[in-house]
């Protein structure tokens, strides 16, 4: 009884945070929208938020499923400007990977690095009551 009393103390304590108060998390709205690629949508992919500036904080991202997306975990996105990076997945063709441990299908990231690993896309979250909503239409850069 008194192990099950502990136990349970331990527990409120650890979800409680350890002190950590409510007051130290940033001010949150959700997004949800759509990421199209060269006018088709983004079936299976993820987008990341990442505040800029000097004070950070903790990243957002959601997968995208059929061109669609919403991040409302832990009330959204935090509030200010981000960065954003998107990255879509296909399928690769099994015939150009012979793996005898192969045990399902592969994919690849096939988005140009300009829309993920240096995205210089950004977009702002100001704050608000209702779900922010934005289509993110991405094109290749003409050279």
């Amino acid at each position: 009884m008194i192990r099950s009393g502990l136990t349970l103390g331990f527990l409120s304590l650890v979800l409680s945070g350890c002190g950590t108060h409510l007051d130290d998390e940033p001010s949150r709205r959700v997004v949800q929208g759509t990421v199209i690629y060269e006018e088709a949508p983004i079936t299976d992919g993820l987008i990341r938020f990442t505040p800029l500036g000097e004070k950070g904080g903790p990243a957002s991202s959601a997968y995208i499923e059929n061109g669609t997306f919403i991040i409302d975990h832990k009330g959204g996105v935090p509030l200010g400007k981000h960065r954003v990076q998107v990255e879509a997945y296909r399928p690769v063709d099994k015939k150009r990977e012979a793996s005898p441990m192969d045990d399902g299908p592969s994919k690849e990231q096939f988005l140009p690095e300009e829309w993920n690993s240096a995205s210089t896309l950004e977009f702002q979250v100001d704050a608000g009551q209702e779900p922010l909503k934005h289509e993110f239409n991405l094109k290749k850069q003409s050279n």
